[in-house]
């Protein structure tokens, strides 16, 4: 899998959580990424190579009704979340339960 197949699927899930969350209706979802080419994509889906395009469209389908923005931000900035990706492959249970 390469960096940008990672953060596409990243940015599903967080979306997915968002969604079914009462956030949703109280809170606008703001997604920063690292990947320059990810933000262009979900801001602009006709640019999306085939091989992405049913990712971006997941995403994009979840985001409607909801008020959201997408921007790139500096990989020095998202030290944080690189951390706690990486601590998230090791491990053997899940980071974050959720229940229905």
């Amino acid at each position: 899998m390469d960096a940008s197949s990672a953060e596409l699927l990243a940015i599903r899930e967080a979306v997915l959580l968002f969604h079914r969350s009462v956030w949703s209706s109280l809170f606008v979802l703001e997604i920063e990424t690292d990947c320059v080419l990810c933000s262009q994509w979900i801001g602009d889906p006709s640019s999306v190579p085939d091989i992405f395009r049913s990712i971006v469209a997941d995403i994009l389908q979840l985001c409607e009704g909801l008020e959201w923005s997408i921007k790139s931000i500096q990989r020095s900035e998202n030290g944080t979340a690189d951390k706690l990706a990486k601590s998230g492959i090791s491990r053997s249970y899940p980071l974050l339960r959720v229940k229905p």
